[in-house]
C-alpha cells in the first residue's frame, strides 16, 4: 500500500491551530484515476507537509516543493519569490497547488497538512480524497449539482444543509460536485468567492472534488479568452486531456471521464458558441472521440427557460440553443445541466428544439413524466446514438432570489420555484436525477433507461408542460461584500 507526502517549504505561519493557518481551507481539484490536486491558501509561507495515506496503509513517499505550483499575490515593488502571480487576493496570500500522483484508481486516501510540526487540517474525517475509477470501469456513482448559489444568503446555506442532512439520513455518499456557475455574486471577485463559495462549502470541498463552469457573474472579473481572473486563480481543470477526453488547451472549457461516463464543460459567457468557433469545433471533436456509455454536459446559460431569464428573448440563450444544441444532440449527449435562470426546470426527452420561439411539436420524443415511480422513465437506445434524446435541467435555484414567468416553457415537464439542488446517479444503463429542495424534500425525479430498441420519433402534438409549482417569486436576503458595480441577477 502506498501513501504520498507533499512537502511545502518556507517560514512557519504566524497563526496556529487548525482553521487559523488557512486563509482558504484545503479543497480538491482535478481528480483522475491516479492523481488528485489539493489547493489551499495561507497568508504567510508554510513550513510543513501534506500527508496522504491510503486508508489502512502505511509508508510515505515524499514529493519536493519544486514539483508543486506555488502562487502568490505580488504587491507593487515586491518580488514574486519564484511563485506564479495570482490575479487578485488579500495582501500576503500564498496559494499552494499540490498534485499527488502514483495513486491507485478508485481508492480513498486520508490526508493532513502539517505546519511547524502541528496538524492544521480538521480531524473530523472530512479530509479524504478519492481517485476516479479507471476509464471504462463499470460501477455506480453519484454527484451533487448546484447553480447560482454564491450569495452567502440563508437560502444558499439552507440548500447546503438539506444536502448534508440527506447524505446523513440516506447513509449514502456522493463522488464529486458539479457547479454550473454563478458561485461568486455579484462580480466574481476574490472576496466574493471566499464569502459565497469557499467559506460556505469548506467542509464538503475538503472531501469532494468540485468541477466548475464559469457563470456570467464570475465573468465580470475573469476572462475565458485569457484564462485570467479570480475564477482561474481558484480552479484547476484539465487542459491536456489528462482526465480523459480531448485536450482543450484552456481551463475555460474541458472534458473528463468517470468510468463509463464522459463529462463536458463549456464557457457560454464570453466565448463564441457558433459552429465555427474554437470551442464548438473542440466540442464536436471531443464528442466524436468518446467511447463512453453516457455523456453529461454542463455550462451556465440554458437553451430553454422561462424563469428569471427567458430563452426566447435573450440573445445569449437563443445562441446556445441554435448553435450548441445541434452539436450536443448529434454527439449523443444524454443530460444537459445549466443554471443562470433562478428556478428549477426539467424537460421532456427532446431532440431538435432549435427554433425561436421554442415549440414542443415534433421535438418531444417522449412526453411522459420521466418519473420511474409515477408514469415511468424515459427510454433510449444503448450507447451514444446521435439525436436519440436529451434531458435538460436548469438548476439555477441554489440560493439566489427565485422567479418564474406566468407560463412555463413548452418543453419543460417540471417548473418549480423553490431553492434546492440536484443529485444525479448513474448505475449501468440507468441515469436518475433528483431535485432535493431546501427543506430536504424530493420534488422531482427523472430517469433515463438505455434499453430501447429504436430511437424515438418527435410527437406532433405532445402533452402540455407540467403545471408550475410554487409562487412567481421568492426573495432571499443576500449579503455580499463589495457588491457595488456590475451586474444584475
Amino acid at each position: 500500500m502506498v501513501s504520498l507526502l507533499v512537502t511545502v517549504a518556507g517560514a512557519r505561519a504566524e497563526t496556529g491551530g487548525q482553521a487559523g493557518v488557512f486563509s482558504r481551507q484545503p479543497y480538491l481539484q482535478l481528480a483522475t484515476p491516479t492523481t488528485v490536486t489539493l489547493v489551499w491558501r495561507t497568508r504567510v509561507p508554510m513550513k510543513g507537509e501534506l500527508r496522504v495515506r491510503e486508508k489502512g496503509g502505511d509508508g510515505v513517499v515524499r514529493v519536493p516543493v519544486e514539483r508543486m505550483t506555488v502562487r502568490r499575490l505580488v504587491e507593487d515593488g515586491e518580488s514574486s519569490a519564484g511563485a506564479r502571480a495570482l490575479h487578485s487576493a488579500p495582501p500576503g496570500t500564498w496559494q499552494y497547488e499540490a498534485t499527488v500522483s502514483g495513486l491507485k484508481p478508485d481508492t480513498a486516501y486520508g490526508y493532513e497538512i502539517v505546519d511547524g510540526g502541528k496538524v492544521v487540517t480538521p480531524a473530523d474525517g472530512s479530509c479524504v480524497l478519492r481517485t476516479h475509477p479507471e476509464v471504462g470501469a463499470v460501477r455506480p456513482f453519484s454527484f451533487w449539482v448546484v447553480g447560482d448559489s454564491g450569495t452567502g444568503s440563508e437560502s444558499q446555506k439552507g440548500v447546503y444543509e438539506s444536502f448534508k442532512a440527506w447524505r446523513a439520513k440516506a447513509k449514502r455518499d456522493v463522488d464529486f460536485y458539479v457547479h454550473v456557475g454563478d458561485m461568486a455574486y455579484k462580480n466574481g471577485r476574490d472576496a466574493e468567492f471566499q464569502f459565497g463559495f469557499f467559506g460556505v462549502y469548506a467542509e464538503t470541498l475538503r472531501g469532494l472534488t468540485c468541477w466548475p463552469a464559469m457563470g456570467n457573474h464570475e465573468g465580470h472579473t475573469s476572462s475565458g479568452r485569457s484564462g485570467v481572473g479570480p475564477y482561474f486563480d481558484a480552479y484547476v481543470t484539465p487542459t491536456r486531456g489528462e482526465a480523459g477526453g480531448l485536450a482543450s488547451g484552456t481551463e475555460a472549457y474541458y472534458s473528463w471521464d468517470y468510468g463509463r461516463t464522459h463529462f463536458v464543460c463549456l464557457d457560454t459567457y464570453d466565448l463564441a458558441v457558433t459552429a465555427d468557433g474554437a470551442m464548438s469545433q473542440w466540442l464536436k471533436a471531443d464528442l466524436e472521440k468518446t467511447k463512453a456509455d453516457w455523456v453529461i454536459a454542463y455550462w451556465h446559460h440554458p437553451p430553454y427557460t422561462k424563469g428569471s431569464h427567458d430563452s426566447d428573448g435573450e440573445f445569449d440563450l437563443t445562441e446556445v440553443r441554435e448553435h450548441l444544441m445541434p452539436i450536443i444532440e448529434s454527439g449523443g449527449v444524454d443530460l444537459v445541466l445549466t443554471g443562470h435562470s433562478h428556478v428549477y426546470e426539467r424537460s421532456f426527452l427532446l431532440n431538435g428544439a432549435y427554433a425561436t420561439p421554442t415549440v414542443a411539436a415534433n421535438v418531444v420524443l417522449d412526453d411522459g413524466t420521466g418519473d420511474p415511480l409515477n408514469g415511468g422513465p424515459y427510454h433510449k437506445v444503448p450507447g451514444l446514438v446521435a439525436n436519440s434524446g436529451t434531458v435538460q435541467i436548469v438548476a439555477g435555484h441554489g440560493g439566489q432570489a427565485l422567479m418564474r414567468r406566468h407560463y412555463p416553457s413548452p418543453v419543460m415537464r417540471k417548473t418549480i420555484t423553490e431553492w434546492g439542488s440536484v443529485l444525479v446517479e448513474v448505475d449501468g444503463r440507468t441515469l436518475t436525477a433528483t431535485m432535493l429542495d431546501v427543506h430536504g424534500k424530493v420534488r422531482d425525479t427523472v430517469q433515463i433507461v438505455k434499453d430501447a430498441k429504436a430511437v424515438g420519433v418527435g410527437i406532433a402534438e405532445p402533452k402540455a408542460p407540467g403545471e408550475p409549482e410554487g409562487p412567481y417569486e421568492l426573495k432571499s436576503r443576500v449579503v455580499v461584500p463589495g457588491a457595488a458595480g456590475l451586474g444584475g441577477p
